[in-house]
């Protein structure tokens, strides 16, 4: 007889004794007496053989400790595992579903999602042979892990499948409970308290599902039925984020307030109700496009969080800490909203600094490495509008005056220009600094995690009859973010190419720079804004590489017709998206600036070539149209420069006195 065979055989043999003991075992465990349990499970000790012996054992061991040791725990399901030859990859028995059941509980604490979900992939094909009770726990774990990753698609079918299995009892399809097989059985007799109980989980995870995905008519008709419990704390906190997606802020406001306070204690359950009503107020300021008061509320949520997990850490070291508080910590969630917030309060060093720790969690999200290019973009120049500040550049034209009344010598300054560009110095792209080259990197970070439109949202292999299901890739998670719509993922990409254009003009990469801008112009759905960008980085970076022709073909302003901030044909996604948006801050603000801009561009263009007569012609154009928009500060100098190259120092002469010295003076 092999060794395999004597084995299974022992295994197999339980005498009465062993089989009373296992059943004490089981009662014990039932009572929560966990040191009973154990003294029962020491009895079956020689049964070194038993797969089942040995993964109770290591549980009521872990329980034993109040679910505090979870290292040993975890240690001992993977020496299991290793025992008995166990591996996910090729799990095949149903009974050996509980041991990455329990790994995957472990690793969801951990907040190690992606490794849960691929252990959890595998044992859900294993769902309708499993016992009633692991099934529903694994079914509801299956999504929690999804939202969690912010698929809710993903979720949604999932919880499709339940219902049609379990609850409406699709007769083509096997039903899980076991006890409920016939049809005509399941239609008169009444669901039982366990399963009234599980149907309400369900019912809460669609409408998270639906918050998710924007579905806000259908979120409101569950959370309106949930909400008759007026001490439903979670109702509460779903419908204030109803009311805010549908940007009804100040109704988001009220319900929030309405939570009581200390309702959720974080020692008890892992969440606490301060944290979450100081982020969501943050997040609702946000909204209201008030960022300073949003930074107020993220912080004290922070020093909230800190100072929980601070008291946690008193009680002992970080692998005493139980099950439920073990991931329990919101600090990268919150220091990535404090970020976002001192990032439109125009505080962008201090926002990098909060978003750099942000992205050593969330590597894979696209939106966070924009966030940080931003933060290095603004650090160099908070923004363009200043160009545009006629009076103020007029003072830093003339640095200086020399000699007396008669004979007096007017000193131009050599620039107005007071952009950073990129350091001499040799410094790594990779250092994570504010600077150009670190936007350079986000930004490639950026295009690569960036998902493609068509990207759907499969069915799970692990639904699919027969299918097994194939290691799951590293694909792009929006995690904490919401899921993006396809015109967020358009919207973010059009951002993406742009600055990525700026700063490769920034870094004198100026073919890298067209490549990124006509890649731009290039793309399907174009807002206005992008365009006008798209169309001056081309040009500027057309003119550095002496191709001043082509240049000049992207700075008709005919190519510009209006310069929106929305994509062009889905309006209603896009009213959807912004009414959780801060009132945008965009310069120039309307189309005359715009067009001034490109035509002030052309005079350059043409000054380059050598006609000054035209030039000269156009920035007066320009220059007419100072009184109904802003234009080019630059104009001065460039008019100045163009008249003493035509050999007319008069109108240069005239031009300082009456623009120039007054402001000096």
């Amino acid at each position: 007889m092999s060794e395999k065979e004597e084995i299974e055989r022992t295994t197999d043999t339980v005498t009465d004794q062993e089989q009373e003991y296992a059943q004490n075992t089981l009662n014990e465990y039932k009572k929560n007496n966990y040191g009973g349990a154990l003294q029962f499970i020491n009895k079956l000790d020689t049964r070194t053989h038993d797969f089942k012996v040995a993964h109770n054992k290591a549980l009521v061991e872990y329980c034993k400790s109040d679910f505090k040791k979870t290292d040993a725990f975890q240690k001992s399901l993977t020496s299991i595992c290793n025992q008995f030859k166990i591996r996910v990859e090729k799990l095949d028995d149903v009974d050996q579903c509980i041991v990455h059941y329990n790994q995957a509980i472990l690793l969801y604490h951990q907040r190690q999602y992606t490794n849960a979900i691929y252990i959890m992939d595998r044992v859900y094909k294993f769902i309708e042979p499993m016992d009633d009770a692991l099934a529903k726990q694994v079914s509801l774990f299956a999504i929690e892990l999804q939202l969690c990753v912010r698929q809710s698609d993903k979720a949604i079918s999932l919880i499709n499948y339940l219902e049609n299995h379990l609850i409406n009892g699709n007769p083509n399809i096997k039903i899980l409970d076991k006890s409920v097989k016939e049809k005509d059985t399941k239609k008169t007799q009444p669901l039982d308290p366990a399963m009234e109980e599980f149907k309400k989980k369900l019912n809460r995870y669609k409408i998270r599902c639906y918050l998710m995905n924007h579905n806000l008519d259908v979120a409101h008709k569950e959370i309106s039925l949930l909400l008759k419990d007026k001490q439903n704390v979670e109702a509460m906190f779903l419908g204030s984020n109803l009311e805010y997606l549908k940007g009804n802020l100040v109704e988001a406001q009220k319900l929030l307030g309405s939570v009581p306070k200390n309702c959720l204690v974080y020692n008890e359950c892992g969440e606490s109700s301060d944290v979450m009503f100081y982020n969501n107020m943050g997040v609702i300021h946000h909204a209201m496009g008030k960022p300073n008061l949003a930074c107020h509320y993220f912080q004290l949520a922070l020093k909230e969080d800190m100072a929980l997990t601070n008291c946690v850490k008193k009680d002992g070291k970080s692998e005493e800490k139980t099950l439920h508080i073990l991931g329990g910590s919101k600090y990268h969630e919150l220091m990535y909203n404090l970020g976002v917030s001192l990032l439109h309060a125009k505080r962008p060093t201090q926002a990098f600094d909060c978003l750099i720790i942000a992205v050593r969690r969330y590597h894979r999200n696209a939106r966070l490495w924009m966030r940080l290019a931003e933060c290095c973009i603004m650090t160099t120049k908070e923004s363009n509008e200043v160009d545009f500040d006629i009076q103020k550049k007029q003072k830093e034209i003339v640095v200086d005056v020399i000699g007396s009344k008669d004979k007096q010598k007017v000193i131009l300054t050599t620039s107005l220009s007071k952009d950073k560009k990129y350091s001499t110095e040799s410094e790594s792209y990779a250092v994570p600094v504010p600077s150009l080259e670190f936007a350079s990197l986000c930004l490639r970070n950026a295009a690569t995690l960036l998902p493609s439109d068509n990207n759907t949202s499969p069915i799970p292999l692990f639904l699919i009859p027969g299918v097994t299901p194939p290691v799951p890739s590293c694909t792009p998670g929006p995690a904490p973010s919401s899921p993006m719509s396809p015109e967020s993922i358009m919207s973010l990409r059009n951002s993406i190419l742009a600055a990525s254009a700026y700063v490769a003009l920034c870094l004198g990469d100026y073919i890298m720079a067209l490549e990124h801008a006509e890649k731009l112009l290039q793309q399907p759905r174009l807002s206005g804004a992008h365009k006008l960008l798209g169309h001056l980085y081309c040009a500027e970076a057309l003119v550095l590489l002496d191709k001043i022709s082509e240049a000049l073909e992207h700075l008709n302003p005919d190519n510009v017709k209006h310069i929106n901030l929305e994509l062009p044909g889905g309006e209603d996604n896009d009213e959807k998206r912004i009414k959780t948006s801060p009132p945008p801050k965009w310069f120039p603000h309307n189309l005359a600036t715009a067009h001034a801009t490109m035509q002030y561009n052309i005079a350059v263009c043409k000054t380059i070539r050598g006609q000054l007569d035209e030039a000269i012609a156009l920035l007066k154009q320009v220059w007419q149209m100072s009184g109904k928009c802003k234009v080019p500060g630059h104009i001065i100098m460039l008019v100045l420069y163009i008249e003493l190259k035509l050999g007319r120092p008069e109108p240069a002469r005239n031009l300082i006195k009456q623009y120039l010295f007054q402001n000096r003076l």
